[in-house]
């Protein structure tokens, strides 16, 4: 009995443990621009100076796919299942180890999990889908700029005037979408 609570305490912890640690990584700036002399094992943003964040992860790769928007949404949906677990676990572990052992482990309140969950995947969520809009209207209004200069070909300037098109009224969809829980 005594191994079956230690087990349920400790699963629920490792899925709030994920969470906060997914949270940490979505909560960086995205990286809109590359300085210097790319490498495997570091490169220049910026004023930055980036080391490899693994062995086997070249920097680029990081940087291009791991910190890429389109991977951060998949992350806010494996965020979203792994709360909904931990908030089904915590139901099903309140029989079994009290409500008051449960509620020692921490975010495992009614308020927490049922608006606390919701809100804060959506302000991150939201936050990078406005990030996304933001940078894909500065991309075509520079693009814009460099058309007018003829550093840009008609066909460079049509994909980044698409790809700002699409972030704009991929927001809009989300914030119609979108609902404070309260």
């Amino acid at each position: 009995m005594v191994k079956d609570k230690i087990s349920l305490i400790a699963a629920a912890a490792g899925g709030f443990m994920l969470f906060v640690a997914i949270t940490g990584v979505l909560q960086g700036a995205p990286v809109t621009a590359r300085l210097g002399q790319n490498s495997l094992y570091s490169t220049k943003v910026a004023d930055l100076q980036l080391q490899k964040v693994h062995p086997d992860e070249p920097i680029n790769y990081t940087l291009q796919q791991r910190f890429s928007f389109d991977n951060s949404l998949g992350g806010i949906k494996q965020i979203d299942g792994a709360l909904n677990s931990f908030r089904s676990l915590t139901e099903k572990s309140k029989p079994v180890l009290g409500n008051k052992a449960v509620s020692e482990v921490g975010n495992t309140g009614w308020e927490t999990q049922n608006l606390g969950f919701t809100n804060w995947v959506g302000a991150v969520e939201g936050t990078l889908r406005k990030q996304d809009y933001q940078i894909k209207k500065l991309e075509y209004q520079l693009a814009q700029k460099q058309y007018e200069d003829k550093a840009i070909s008609q066909s460079i300037l049509n994909q980044k005037q698409a790809a700002y098109r699409k972030a704009k009224k991929d927001f809009q969809v989300f914030v119609n979408s979108f609902s404070v829980a309260d």
